[in-house]
């Protein structure tokens, strides 16, 4: 990959332009991966890509543009100063200095260097574990670690070294399909139990029974979860609230009274950074206490539209994307009180379709296809669910949050039990 001058040598650039103001974000990222399927284990890939992305600010107006070519880092300064002429005015300025950043582990010296044969021997794990209940369908395993550093004219400099590992497990017995996801900073303590765990819940679906269509108490699985909340947040974001497209006000008692929720980036999910896109010290951004809306995400930039002091939720997919408000880890609230876990209810581990429903309004609709209902002590695999119902109702219909929190990806949270939920049974192939 080429070199790029460090962040405040690209300052320089910009200063030569005749900026007002600027900033420079260098992102740099390697990847290793393999495959297994169709019976084969692919051969290792290796991918990377670095550059760099350039915020200017001239007259009050902010530009972008970013270049993977270090030679091209002038002619992207100037093609942020053009484009800055087409945004609106605002009193934006860049993330000040002097601000003390979290020591936070986001960095395995195990991944260092992208080892192969720690890849190879995750994937033999996890095909192992597989094999004692079910048959690999397709599993894969990456490696990767990055780099992302930024510096402005406000003297603000920030680095930070990531890695991550994620492991996919899928698994078939007979026609029952079973499935694991593993993401984090670090490697687990073992790769096996991924794919012992694919390898039952395929066991168990072979011959799945369907259910009456009716409401039911329903706790969705830790993947599910997340998908769940992913939706609602659509209405946190502030681009969203600033645009009127939110449906929700800060003091709104829109939720269950046992929900609070947070943005958490000190928390230990898989985006866990010591600061935010706009080079902002991390720290909680509470979202919902007690059923009651607390606050919004907000990057520098946006809140400038809006006119409010917030900030702390920038994100960037990599160098060559606008900075904007985004979600890095969420974090549930641990339930207080008796137990209070149901003895009947249905556990959705698997649907699709959420993509399809409607974030503005809430509306939902998600085919279950991997399910298991739970009554009077026996367990039974189901499948052939619509779910449906409003998002805002769902998480102000909680009838139980447990207590004991666990890592799914970005998610920290224990697990809900939701009353009400609307299942729509379907006949069986």
């Amino acid at each position: 990959m080429p070199e790029f001058p460090c962040p405040e040598k690209m300052l320089r650039v910009i200063k030569a332009c005749g900026m007002d103001e600027g900033e420079a974000y260098f992102s740099s990222s390697r990847v290793i991966s393999i495959e297994y399927s169709g019976n084969t284990c692919k051969s290792k890939e290796f991918s990377g890509d670095s550059g760099c992305g350039l915020r200017v600010l001239k007259g009050k107006r902010i530009g972008f543009s970013h270049t993977n070519i270090p030679g091209d880092l002038k002619k992207a300064a100037k093609t942020a100063e053009s484009l800055s002429a087409l945004s609106p005015k605002t009193g934006f300025s860049f993330e000040p200095a002097g601000a003390k950043y979290p020591k936070l582990k986001t960095y395995d010296s195990r991944v260092s260097g992208l080892p192969p044969e720690k890849a190879f021997s995750a994937m033999e794990e996890l095909l192992e574990g597989i094999g004692e209940y079910a048959e690999p369908t397709r599993v894969s395993v990456s490696f990767s670690e990055a780099v992302e550093k930024i510096a402005n004219t406000n003297s603000l400099f920030s680095e930070c070294s990531h890695t991550s590992v994620s492991a996919y497990a899928e698994a078939k017995k007979g026609k029952g399909m079973g499935f694991h996801i593993y993401s984090a900073v670090s490697f687990p303590g073992s790769f096996r139990e991924f794919g012992q765990e694919a390898g039952k819940i395929a066991s168990l679906m072979q011959a799945p029974s369907t259910i009456p269509t009716g409401d039911y108490t329903v706790k969705f699985s830790q993947y599910m979860l997340s998908s769940l909340l992913n939706f609602l947040l659509f209405h946190f974001d502030g681009d969203n609230k600033r645009r009127g497209i939110s449906r929700l006000e800060k003091g709104e008692k829109r939720f269950s009274s046992s929900f609070t929720l947070a943005h958490d980036p000190l928390s230990s999910g898989d985006m866990i950074s010591p600061f935010d896109g706009d080079g902002a010290p991390s720290m909680p951004i509470p979202l919902i206490k007690e059923g009651e809306v607390e606050g919004f995400l907000y990057d520098r930039y946006v809140a400038s539209l809006e006119g409010v002091d917030a900030k702390g939720s920038c994100q960037r997919q990599d160098y060559s994307s606008f900075p904007s408000p985004g979600i890095t880890n969420i974090a549930v609230a641990p339930g207080k009180g008796k137990s209070g876990e149901p003895d009947d209810f249905l556990e959705v581990f698997s649907f699709h379709g959420l993509h399809t429903s409607d974030p503005v309004s809430g509306d939902f609709g998600v085919e279950a296809d991997i399910a298991f209902l739970h009554r009077k002590g026996k367990t039974t695999p189901v499948t052939n669910l619509l779910l449906t119902g409003n998002i805002f109702n769902l998480f102000n219909n909680i009838l139980h949050v447990g207590k004991k929190q666990s890592i799914t990806g970005n998610l920290v949270s224990p697990d809900i039990w939701f009353s009400g939920v609307h299942a729509i049974g379907k006949p069986g192939n």
